[in-house]
């Protein structure tokens, strides 16, 4: 692996996740909108969803454009790691490429470093790196969390269960060192959500449907309707 190419596969991956689709469509669909966050009602209490991302977009405008923005972040990390994985066949570029961009995701320079979870882009990647791990990973995250009774488990849980998935596979180090990466990015980022829907259940305001609703951001109850104004 050259020094020189992992570099700027690297760089090239950030770059591109640093894209944030979320804005760029929000003053379309949302001008004039506050894209840092909204404060949602569920149940007796109210959520504050601080990241910007394609989940945002579907809170305050609806599905369609919450899922057309997610699909955008899949792309712009999936396009990059397709062009290297063919581009380099020999070797493991692509798993630099998938991982700088979830970061550039979740910390682009061009906002601040103010940006989303990682999980559109994440899948994304992934899919090219290994597809089959997407469904599997996704469905042992859920798995997870059926088992665990918490819906945050079953929300964000797969991106653990790539190491073992990777270990299984007879992955190299690029896979591992991609997997970590993710992860970090990844929990940092989305677990202050996380923590508030965990304690909002625990204390009966909210249950495991409802949050589960707004994890998946494409319950027609959680539209434009539903949110409180900055």
């Amino acid at each position: 692996m050259s020094f020189w190419t992992a570099l700027v596969a690297i760089v090239i991956g950030y770059l591109f996740g640093a894209v944030s689709f979320t804005r760029i469509l929000g003053r379309w669909v949302l001008p004039g909108d506050d894209l840092s966050g909204v404060d949602v009602q569920l149940g007796k209490g109210t959520l504050r969803f601080n990241r910007t991302s394609a989940s945002l977009i579907s809170l305050k405008r609806g599905p369609g454009y919450g899922c057309l923005t997610g699909i955008l972040d899949m792309a712009k990390a999936a396009l990059p790691v397709l062009a290297f994985s063919l581009a380099f066949p020999d070797h493991d570029y692509e798993y630099l490429v998938a991982a700088a961009a979830v970061v550039g995701h979740n910390y682009p320079v061009f906002y601040r470093f103010r940006g989303g979870a990682g999980m559109s882009p994440y899948l994304g990647g992934l899919a090219i790196l290994d597809w089959l791990a997407v469904p599997v990973v996704t469905l042992l995250g859920t798995l997870t969390g059926v088992l665990s009774r918490n819906v945050v488990v079953s929300y964000i849980s797969g991106v653990v269960w790539l190491f073992p998935w990777f270990w299984w596979r007879g992955a190299g180090w690029e896979a591992f060192a991609y997997a970590t990466v993710i992860n970090v990015a990844v929990w940092p980022t989305i677990w202050p959500v996380m923590k508030d829907l965990t304690r909002m259940q625990k204390a009966g305001e909210i249950d495991r449907k409802e949050a589960m609703k707004l994890l998946t951001s494409g319950h027609p109850s959680l539209n434009r309707d539903k949110y409180l104004p900055d």
